[in-house]
């Protein structure tokens, strides 16, 4: 291009410092509208880049507050079932254990499900004579929604015990790969201040812990003691027989 533009001023007649600035002055002009459209298509695929990353984070970052359990109920009796919920009260794991705590390959179909289905799924299905209910959450108003929600529960239930632990349990809970039940049940023994022995605890079956732990919460009870928040109980066990 800049060979034609230069034998195109050589057929022109002028002062040559004129016309040396006017054929600089074209080809400048030409080089700069040449280099718009590659300008522009980069700026574009810029953006289409920027949108795209915008899109993915956010997509990324949804998932990942759908994902994060900040909720637990832990359903113990001869075994377990410990149930995550969401933000929104959705199922986002559930772990199975055995009748001595320790985590089975059993699975259940009720991935993000709601609260009140699981809950009625769940309980209905227990057999055990007693079944003893623990909630906690990230957010006390939260645990508190979930008690009294369960409340209705133990119309069907012919024996069910309620607890309300804290958010310090259940990450305890999560990280050792234990049943949130019996995760505040053994603290529960162990801060009590009596004569509970920490390896007779560990190697005690679930129903059996819960059952030590809830005769020892009885007799908290009718000795007109209540466990400090701090504790993890707040007074939160419930207990109804039919």
């Amino acid at each position: 291009m800049n060979r034609k533009i230069k034998d195109a001023f050589n057929r022109v007649t002028a002062e040559k410092d004129l016309m040396q600035h006017t054929e600089d002055a074209v080809i400048l002009y030409m080089r700069t509208q040449n280099e718009k459209p590659p300008i522009v298509k980069n700026s574009r695929k810029r953006n289409i880049g920027l949108a795209l990353a915008f899109v993915f984070v956010f997509a990324f970052s949804s998932l990942f507050v759908y994902l994060q359990p900040v909720s637990a109920v832990s359903i113990n009796s001869t075994s377990s079932v410990e149930v995550y919920f969401n933000r929104f009260n959705r199922v986002v794991e559930v772990i199975s254990y055995d009748e001595n705590g320790e985590p089975t390959s059993e699975e259940m179909a009720i991935q993000n499900k709601g609260f009140e289905e699981v809950m009625d799924e769940i309980l209905s299905d227990a057999d055990a004579e007693d079944v003893y209910v623990t909630v906690a959450s990230r957010n006390e108003a939260a645990t508190r929604e979930m008690v009294a929600n369960l409340t209705t529960h133990q119309e069907m239930m012919r024996n069910m015990h309620i607890y309300q632990s804290s958010e310090e349990i259940m990450k305890k809970a999560r990280e050792n790969e234990m049943s949130m039940g019996r995760m505040h049940a053994m603290h529960e023994l162990q801060e009590s201040g009596e004569e509970y022995n920490t390896t007779d605890i560990e190697t005690e079956s679930t129903q059996e812990l819960m059952e030590a732990f809830d005769r020892h919460h009885q007799e908290m009870m009718r000795g007109g003691h209540m466990h400090r928040p701090g504790g993890g109980m707040n007074g939160g066990h419930m207990n109804r027989s039919r």
